[in-house]
Formats: C-alpha cells, sequence, structure tokens
C-alpha cells in the first residue's frame, strides 16, 4: 500500500473525493501530514492493512484481520500510526479523518507540528476520544502489544530505523530525552543559583534610603519606592527622623 502513494496522493486530493479537507492537505507544511494523513482516508475508504517502510511481516497477518480495527501500542504517545489495519468505514477512522482540519496547527518546533497534527499523538488523543465516547462498543480498537509487534520470533512485524523525516530539532528532542536525569540536574542548578543572585540583590543589599552606599541611582529608586504608598512612606519618614536625630 505504501508503493501507491504517488497514485492516491492524486485520487484523494482530487477536488472530487473529500472536498472538504483539500484546503488542509494541500497547506501541510510537511510532506509527512500528508502521508500520514493519507493512511487514515485510505483504510477508512477501502480497510486493509497498512505498514511503513520500515516495518517487515515476520508471519501471515490472518490473524490480525479476525478484529474489525487494530494499532499497535507505542510510548510514550500511547499508539503509533507505523502498522494498522481496519475494515472499510470503521468509526475509529471515521472518527481520524473528522479531526485532522481541528488539530491543524503550528508549533515551533516540526516534530511536534508532525506529531500533534497528524502523527502518533493525533492519532493516541483520537483514540482516547474514541474509547471514551464508546467504553463498551463493540467497534472498540484492538491494540497489538510490544511482544506481539516486535519483541519476538512469533511476533508479526520487525521493526527497522527509518526515521527519514525527522529534523535537527527531532536529534536534540532524542538526546535530552536520553540525558534527562544530567538536564534536571543542570536545570536545578542553574535555577538555585539565579534565586540565589536575586536575593543577594533585593534582599541582602538592601539599604535604607538615603544611605551613602547606594548609587544615585538606586537611591532615586528608593525614594521612588517609598512614595507609591504615602501611608508607609509617612509612617517610615517618621521613623527615619527620629533615628537621624539620635545619631546626632
Amino acid at each position: 500500500m505504501s508503493y501507491a502513494f504517488p497514485s492516491l496522493f492524486e485520487a484523494f486530493s482530487d477536488s472530487r473525493r473529500y472536498p472538504w479537507f483539500l484546503e488542509t492537505f494541500d497547506g501541510y507544511p510537511y510532506p509527512i501530514q500528508r502521508a500520514d494523513a493519507i493512511r487514515y482516508f485510505v483504510l477508512h475508504h477501502f480497510g486493509g492493512v497498512y505498514i511503513d517502510l520500515d516495518d517487515g511481516c515476520n508471519r501471515s497477518l490472518d490473524p490480525l484481520l479476525a478484529y474489525p480495527a487494530w494499532v499497535r501500542r507505542t510510548v510514550p504517545t500511547g499508539i503509533s500510526n507505523d502498522a494498522m489495519g481496519a475494515i472499510p468505514r470503521h468509526p475509529f477512522f471515521l472518527k481520524a479523518i473528522d479531526s485532522l482540519t481541528d488539530y491543524n496547527r503550528r508549533w515551533p518546533l516540526p516534530y511536534i507540528t508532525v506529531m500533534a497534527s497528524t502523527g502518533p499523538l493525533y492519532l493516541s488523543i483520537i483514540w482516547r476520544h474514541y474509547n471514551n465516547a464508546n467504553p463498551e462498543g463493540s467497534d472498540r480498537v484492538r491494540i497489538l502489544f510490544p511482544d506481539e509487534y516486535n519483541n519476538h520470533p512469533w511476533s508479526f512485524f520487525t521493526h527497522h530505523l527509518g526515521n527519514s523525516w525527522h529534523r535537527t530539532d527531532v536529534k536534540v528532542i532524542f538526546w535530552l530525552g536520553r540525558h534527562w536525569v544530567f538536564v534536571t540536574i543542570i536545570c536545578f542548578a542553574v535555577g538555585f543559583s539565579l534565586l540565589g543572585v536575586l536575593y543577594k540583590i533585593f534582599v541582602l543589599n538592601k539599604q535604607p534610603m538615603g544611605s551613602p552606599r547606594l548609587s544615585p541611582k538606586l537611591r532615586y529608586f528608593d525614594r521612588f519606592a517609598y512614595t507609591r504608598i504615602p501611608f508607609y512612606r509617612r509612617i517610615s519618614s517618621k521613623d527615619f527622623e527620629l533615628e537621624d536625630r539620635h545619631e546626632v
């Protein structure tokens, strides 16, 4: 099915088929978003099995054909969209294509944009909403767990490293994920250092108004701060006057 994508792109982007989605489809900034979206339309329209090009079959998929719809479990999003199957017009994939326009948003990072608008994160959110709306329904989606997917010789699939659409931002995100303990320690160290500097500036170095150790700018700021609250200024001024007389 993946090799038929060019002709399917032309067929499903034709204004005579799903015309309500044409503007969104043409407006996607990244080609992978179109590749994600088209697979949902194909599974809803024709049914069948979709498998990414970096997934290989270990054995017959006939046992999976007994389920009206199935996807595979993945961490941390929930489910993935690289291996899926369904009968035609399954309500889960109907919800998936109907919700694409609602989640078509641009985020600062390309990876987040793809994941949240058409990718596994998007499909996981739709899956959660679908399950909440159909808690005991007969059209529930069967989940393929890791042992059935890639961990054993009897698994249905073998996953190979692909990630052809990943950019530099993905490498940064994955690096942060692998070194999250180190990053957390650094963030805490920097945060406490900043708090210490702010505490020293605004608390330990706070001087009375008119102190000779204050620079003219700080003295003016201190005087301005007192004049902002008349009641506090009136009481404080008397205190300072008494102290000055005592010193004299």
